[in-house]
């Protein structure tokens, strides 16, 4: 572990002073899961940490008045996976952080570092983009947001400007009957990073099985979460038959651009990325797995 001095700010005045002051030579800390690991490893340098968690601007959780939720980035996934506000279609995202490492490393993480850290395979970050998620950034030219979608850049890399701190999530309301879903792959089932991650949110007459609108975004599959707009085209306000939905599953595993590597091929995660959008529809409408002939019926289908 290298030396560095380490700040502990009590406001975000004092943590983008922090910031603006020593640059690229800062790092954040906020549930350390990643960064500690960084550090130990030898990956990161830093020569001043940064502890953002006695921040009180920072810690917030609350349903507003227009129906906004305003999320706090110090919110631990643990939290937010039981989090009461977080009903109907918000709850994709609770069902997301659940997915996140082990209960251990929840505790410790935060909704914040999950996103910050642009990981391809980042958990929560595909709930957040069907969600339509905002993000306001703090920094010495003031405040900003944009829609996460925009926000990341890359493995790693996001649109935080030098000085800037992330301040909060904004998730906008969602249609009456909204429910989404949230499938992951992965060689293990705790403790390990996605192979593949698929969050699916729709609203319509699901009971009948017609989708009026689809937000389906996709982890893992290339160099920063997406959204897979033709799949989602497929998918609106037609009957969800098991042709449309194979359709739109081959349509999603078109629209990745994935990479191989010892977790699994790229072949390989545009499979699991049908099997798991097809899976997602399914939960969401109430729909039984096919048997095999129906399978194979539908990818016969035009």
């Amino acid at each position: 572990m290298i030396n560095f001095a380490y700040h502990r700010p009590k406001s975000l005045e004092q943590a983008v002073s922090l910031l603006q002051r020593y640059g690229s030579k800062a790092a954040i800390l906020a549930g350390g899961t990643d960064l500690l690991v960084e550090l130990k490893r030898g990956l990161r340098h830093p020569a001043h940490v940064i502890d953002v968690k006695e921040i009180r601007e920072l810690a917030c959780l609350e349903k507003t008045t227009n129906g906004e939720l305003h999320l706090s980035p110090l919110i631990t996934l643990q939290s937010l996976s039981s989090a009461g506000a977080l009903q109907s279609g918000w709850n994709l995202l609770a069902q997301a952080a659940s997915k996140v490492g082990s209960w251990q490393v929840r505790n410790r993480g935060t909704l914040g570092g999950n996103i910050c850290h642009a990981s391809p395979s980042g958990d929560t970050l595909p709930a957040l983009i069907c969600l339509g998620a905002r993000v306001k950034m703090i920094g010495p030219r003031g405040e900003r947001s944009m829609a996460i979608e925009e926000f990341f850049l890359g493995p790693g890399e996001t649109a935080l400007e030098s000085g800037e701190l992330l301040a909060e999530v904004v998730l906008p309301p969602l249609p009456a009957g909204a429910k989404g879903a949230y499938k992951k792959f992965s060689l293990r089932r705790a403790m390990d990073l996605a192979m593949v991650g698929a969050a699916v949110l729709a609203w319509g007459d699901l009971a009948m099985k017609r989708v009026e609108d689809v937000r389906v975004g996709l982890g893992a599959v290339g160099p920063k979460p997406i959204r897979a707009r033709r799949a989602e085209q497929a998918l609106k306000s037609a009957e969800i038959t098991e042709a449309v939905l194979a359709e739109a599953a081959e349509l999603a595993a078109e629209e990745t651009a994935p990479i191989s590597d010892i977790r699994g091929s790229d072949w390989y995660r545009r499979e699991m990325t049908k099997h798991l959008v097809a899976e997602a529809v399914r939960e969401i409408l109430g729909l039984s797995q096919p048997n095999p002939e129906e399978a194979k019926n539908a990818q016969n289908s035009d």
